[in-house]
């Protein structure tokens, strides 16, 4: 599926051109061609194959410029999910939470500093694509076994049994009072819609599945609509820059077949930005206009803004080998979660985090030692101040290079030490020696990036409203990550796939409707 040389009719126009293919980009693209319109799915990477790896991948990604108080930019930050067809979901860990309740609303646990972190959805509104993702990509967990886990339909998918690092694990946790549960995951646990289930080869994060028990939005969505005509999709194919018809309105995508170098103009009734929270924010701010100077939709310095990547760390160890080795050592990164300090009053602001096994890629005992590790993450706050700008560098193609400014906040400082002593407590209770915690790195992008076109019902706070759209444009939208106000403390990808769902039903209807 790569881009076509040449200025071929079937991009000249398209009624939705949709700009990034990850869990967002390919719900939307997937719904919008089986509706009976025109799209055009511009990729900037290339088709990631079974069994790739983030570490061979990463160092062909451009960088982003970071720049943290009194320090000058350097290129060392992650601003991908994942650049491939598929997004971050090729190489994910496949953790499927739904955000719970109190994340679209935390005006009670933010900083007095931080922006509006208040959703102008409510869960109730996401519920029914929750349930509808689940049904088409598959979800192995267990209904009710996470405390904080809201309303929604049956488990498509039973769980997967614990590994022998998460049964430890979900021992210590009980011993201590804790409500250990099955990690929720989008990797079947026995075969689902043609797919097979897991034959637990492991290690999965930061791994693309050799088996296609992962849920793959590309096999599932992007080649069922390609194989049918109703969908186009460009790989290897940057967007540019969206060109404005009008004050209100975008009238194209430019876009550069980077492997012909040839560039192209592709008309569209709508223009969908679904290439992740940092690059989507990018391209608004690379698409100044006569009525937009500063950027499309940044008539109030907004577009950028909010950046967030979620406070992250490790805790690991090592357990005396265990006799019993059911499953062996491999299987999912993750099979047992902890929500119970998600909402906690000893937690700084009240409001903690997720924490969950996260087996290393080199799990197996050595010397009669097993590795034992946690993974503990929450929301940080939404700031004004954490942003995606463009430097005055050039990359390669004459762009203006990505700059990321971000600051971790003393509350979030605080919460997440809390959360690294709980993760550590953990780990003695299993049994573990020889603990260190390990940073994530997050200060420098994650795989989780929120913000930047944060929804909202102020246009001077905010980027986009309730369904997605750029406030001053009529039919601009954004469905990834960068629509969040508040990132919430689980892994974003299932509440994404939900988003772009509900947004595309929406503009699918106004298409039909020309009210668009």
């Amino acid at each position: 599926m790569s881009a076509v040389r040449d200025a071929s009719a079937v991009y000249r126009s398209a009624d939705v051109c949709v700009i990034g293919s990850g869990p967002g980009g390919a719900v939307t693209a997937h719904l919008l061609a089986r509706g009976g319109l025109r799209v055009l799915l511009l990729e900037d990477g290339d088709r990631i194959g079974p069994g790739a790896t983030l570490e061979a991948l990463e160092p062909e990604w451009e960088p982003a410029l970071v720049r943290s108080a009194r320090r000058r930019p350097a290129p060392v930050g992650r601003p991908w999910s994942a650049r491939g067809l598929g997004g971050g979901m090729g190489l994910f860990a496949g953790i499927g939470f739904r955000l719970r309740h109190v994340d679209f609303d935390a005006r009670k646990h933010v900083a007095d500093d931080a922006l509006d972190p208040r959703w102008p959805i409510a869960y109730a509104d996401l519920r029914e694509h929750y349930d509808e993702v689940e049904r088409l990509l598959g979800v192995a967990r267990t209904r009710g076994a996470d405390p904080l886990e809201p309303d929604g339909a049956a488990a498509s998918l039973p769980p997967h049994a614990y590994s022998p690092h998460g049964r430890l694990l979900a021992g210590a946790g009980r011993r201590m009072g804790l409500r250990p549960f099955p990690t929720p995951l989008l990797i079947n646990s026995a075969p689902y819609r043609g797919r097979p289930a897991c034959h637990r080869c492991g290690p999965c994060n930061e791994h693309a599945c050799p088996s296609g028990a992962k849920a793959d939005v590309v096999a599932t969505l992007l080649d069922p609509a390609v194989e049918e005509g109703s969908l186009m999709v460009a790989t290897g194919s940057r967007a540019l820059r969206v060109h404005a018809s009008a004050c209100d309105r975008a009238g194209a995508v430019e876009w550069l077949d980077q492997r012909a170098e040839v560039r192209h103009t592709t008309r569209a009734r709508c223009v969908v930005l679904a290439a992740n929270a940092v690059q989507s924010s990018a391209l608004l701010l690379r698409s100044p206009s006569r009525w937009s100077p500063a950027g499309l939709g940044n008539r109030h310095d907004v577009v950028g803004r909010g950046l967030c990547f979620k406070v992250s760390g490790y805790a690991a160890g090592t357990v005396a080998e265990p006799a019993r080795t059911a499953h062996g050592s491999g299987g999912p990164f993750s099979t047992v979660s902890f929500s119970d300090h998600y909402l906690d009053d000893a937690c700084p602001s009240g409001l903690g985090g997720i924490m969950y096994e996260a087996s290393p890629a080199e799990r197996a005992p050595r010397d009669g030692r097993m590795p034992l590790r946690v993974h503990y993450l929450a929301a940080d706050q939404p700031m004004w101040r954490n942003r995606v700008r463009l430097s005055n560098k050039r990359n390669g193609l004459g762009a203006r290079q990505l700059l990321m400014e971000y600051e971790t906040h003393p509350l979030d400082a605080a919460r997440l030490h809390y959360l690294s002593e709980q993760a550590t407590e953990l780990l003695i209770s299993a049994g573990a020696g020889d603990i260190r915690l390990e940073e994530s790195g997050y200060e420098r992008g994650s795989r989780h990036l929120h913000g930047g076109c944060r929804a909202g019902d102020d246009p001077r706070t905010s980027v986009v409203d309730a369904y997605g759209r750029i406030h001053d444009q009529e039919n601009v939208f954004v469905v990834d990550g960068g629509f969040f106000p508040y990132p919430g403390g689980v892994n974003p990808t299932l509440t994404i796939l939900a988003n772009a769902s509900r947004i595309a039903r929406r503009i699918a209807r106004d298409l039909a409707t020309a009210t668009i």
